[in-house]
């Protein structure tokens, strides 16, 4: 599986879990995307109007630390109908209009980036 472009942060919503909000955001192409993400955890605070740069990769980034902002992996585990979930240790990415390969079980690397 292969993503890359810029999104906006269209909304920021809490979860029933401490610390874990959901991300929304849109693309450009079409393509939106959903992350529960560990805000407290990772200390990066991403708002809802903020634009982020994500990439979703096979391959891990040597230089992940210096070019990312947010750096994890997960496991692609449902693909259907332009729709792909993501497991990234029990927290879940939803990729919508994505109409690429990608198959159950791809390992993926996933960088976030904002852009101030």
């Amino acid at each position: 599986m292969r993503l890359s472009g810029d999104f906006r942060v269209v909304d920021v919503k809490g979860t029933d879990y401490r610390g874990i909000v959901r991300l929304e955001m849109s693309g450009e192409s079409g393509i939106s995307l959903a992350l529960e993400y560990p805000r407290d955890a990772v200390g990066v605070d991403i708002k809802q109007g903020d634009n982020v740069r994500v990439s979703i990769s096979n391959e891990k980034d040597p230089n992940y630390a210096s070019n990312w902002d947010v750096y994890m992996n997960g496991v692609v585990y449902y693909v259907g109908e332009s729709n792909v979930k993501i497991s990234i240790g029990g927290l879940i990415m939803d990729v919508n209009n994505f109409k690429n390969d990608v198959r159950v079980g791809e390992k993926v690397y996933i960088g976030l980036k904002v852009l101030r």
